[in-house]
Protein backbone atom coordinates (compact mmCIF):
# COMPACT_ATOMS: atom_id res chain seq x y z
CA UNK A 1 0.00 0.00 0.00
CA UNK A 2 1.51 3.45 -0.81
CA UNK A 3 1.56 5.88 1.84
CA UNK A 4 -1.19 8.07 0.06
CA UNK A 5 -3.52 5.06 0.37
CA UNK A 6 -2.03 4.77 4.06
CA UNK A 7 -2.95 8.52 4.50
CA UNK A 8 -6.56 8.18 3.21
CA UNK A 9 -6.99 4.88 5.10
CA UNK A 10 -5.66 6.23 8.60
CA UNK A 11 -7.78 9.95 8.52
CA UNK A 12 -10.30 9.46 6.08
CA UNK A 13 -12.04 10.38 2.83
CA UNK A 14 -13.64 13.59 3.98
CA UNK A 15 -10.10 14.83 6.68
CA UNK A 16 -8.00 14.65 3.33
CA UNK A 17 -10.63 16.04 0.99
CA UNK A 18 -10.85 18.91 3.55
CA UNK A 19 -7.02 18.69 3.57
CA UNK A 20 -6.96 19.20 -0.52
CA UNK A 21 -9.47 22.70 0.30
CA UNK A 22 -6.75 23.90 2.96
CA UNK A 23 -3.55 22.67 1.15
CA UNK A 24 -5.30 24.66 -2.21
CA UNK A 25 -5.72 28.13 -0.05
CA UNK A 26 -2.50 28.14 1.54
CA UNK A 27 -0.83 27.81 -1.90
CA UNK A 28 -3.54 30.88 -2.72
CA UNK A 29 -2.46 33.00 -0.55
CA UNK A 30 1.49 32.41 -0.85
CA UNK A 31 0.73 33.35 -4.64
CA UNK A 32 -1.11 36.80 -3.62
CA UNK A 33 1.71 37.47 -1.43
CA UNK A 34 4.29 37.10 -3.99
CA UNK A 35 2.40 39.11 -6.08
CA UNK A 36 2.29 41.82 -3.52
CA UNK A 37 5.86 41.72 -3.15
CA UNK A 38 5.65 39.64 0.60
CA UNK A 39 7.78 37.22 2.03
CA UNK A 40 6.27 33.44 0.26
CA UNK A 41 6.56 29.95 0.96
CA UNK A 42 5.09 29.31 -2.69
CA UNK A 43 7.79 26.21 -3.37
CA UNK A 44 6.96 24.40 0.00
CA UNK A 45 3.22 24.97 -0.34
CA UNK A 46 3.39 23.68 -4.16
CA UNK A 47 5.09 20.68 -2.26
CA UNK A 48 1.88 20.39 0.21
CA UNK A 49 -0.82 20.75 -2.34
CA UNK A 50 0.88 18.09 -4.78
CA UNK A 51 0.97 15.63 -1.95
CA UNK A 52 -2.73 15.68 -1.41
CA UNK A 53 -3.69 15.94 -4.85
CA UNK A 54 -2.00 13.23 -5.44
CA UNK A 55 -4.13 11.33 -2.60
CA UNK A 56 -6.99 12.90 -4.69
CA UNK A 57 -6.09 11.21 -8.01
CA UNK A 58 -6.21 7.66 -6.35
CA UNK A 59 -10.10 8.88 -5.48
CA UNK A 60 -10.67 9.88 -8.88
CA UNK A 61 -9.04 8.00 -11.36
CA UNK A 62 -10.93 9.47 -14.08
CA UNK A 63 -8.63 12.43 -13.68
CA UNK A 64 -6.35 10.37 -16.26
CA UNK A 65 -9.26 11.22 -19.25
CA UNK A 66 -9.61 14.80 -18.14
CA UNK A 67 -5.83 15.29 -18.64
CA UNK A 68 -5.78 14.19 -22.04
CA UNK A 69 -8.30 16.35 -23.08
CA UNK A 70 -7.28 18.94 -21.08
CA UNK A 71 -3.50 19.09 -22.92
CA UNK A 72 -4.66 18.49 -26.33
CA UNK A 73 -7.12 21.60 -26.01
CA UNK A 74 -4.05 23.42 -24.89
CA UNK A 75 -1.95 22.11 -27.65
CA UNK A 76 -4.62 23.57 -30.05
CA UNK A 77 -4.55 26.90 -28.63
CA UNK A 78 -0.75 26.91 -29.15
Amino acid sequence: MSIYERVIVKFGIKNQKDKMIEEMAELTIALFKERSGLEHNIAEEIADTQIVLDQMKLLYPEWISWEQVKLRRLEERL
